[in-house]
């Protein structure tokens, strides 16, 4: 943990020496997440899970052409599965993971023509909750239970965002990434709690923001 947060530090100290006579925009934003989690488990039925991201965002002009973009966001991931057994009548289930995380996501933004960029960089996500809400319906019996899946978590999430953003003249902006993780969200397996140890965040955004000025 410590390690990750002397890189941002760096990263941080390091953008604003080199800007510091350069115009500095401060800005917020909101958007979509559709995430999912990867996974080896043909028996289970995925599917995406749509979650809430917030935070803020600072624009650092580098070069020509060339900004880097700090953030911090509030982001809500995780994923959709379901299972059912076809030799059982009545015989399903269905569960919900949510993850919670503090993103901190540091882009490098090159404008192909004016006010519109692509993107790309590195991210580090701090777990803040972890769920898994289970309902169970067996022979017509159901049952309900939610799992606390903060121990079995690695806590960290290191991934890399590419993307696309717009800066409209009146200093509102958009953006839309795709997110790929190449941490596993669980250091462990649990067959009881509907999770494996290969598991991977995916998440696709979309955002829309505001710089002042």
């Amino acid at each position: 943990m410590k390690k990750y947060t002397l890189i941002l530090c760096t990263l941080f100290l390091g953008a604003t020496c080199i800007a510091q006579t350069q115009k500095v925009k401060l800005g917020v934003k909101a958007g979509l997440n559709i995430a999912s989690l990867t996974f080896d488990e043909s028996e289970l039925d995925s599917s995406s899970k749509t979650g809430f991201t917030a935070g803020i965002m600072v624009e650092i002009p580098m070069a020509k052409n060339f900004s880097l973009q700090p953030e911090v966001l509030f982001s809500q991931q995780g994923t959709k599965s379901s299972f059912s057994d076809l030799d059982v009548t009545n015989s399903n289930f269905k569960s919900i993971i949510e993850l919670n995380y503090l993103n901190i996501p540091v882009m490098l933004k090159y404008y192909v023509i004016k006010g519109l960029s692509i993107q790309a960089g590195p991210q580090i996500g701090i777990l803040l909750k972890a769920n898994n809400k289970y309902q169970d319906n067996f022979l017509g019996y159901e049952n309900h239970e939610s799992f606390n899946l903060k121990d079995y978590s690695t806590g960290i999430d290191t991934s890399v965002n590419f993307g696309l953003g717009y800066q409209f003249k009146d200093k509102f902006y958009a953006d839309a990434r795709y997110n790929i993780s190449y941490s596993n969200v669980f250091k462990e397996g649990d067959v009881n709690h509907f999770i494996n140890n290969d598991m991977k965040n995916r998440v696709f955004q979309i955002s829309i923001g505001y710089f002042f000025k």
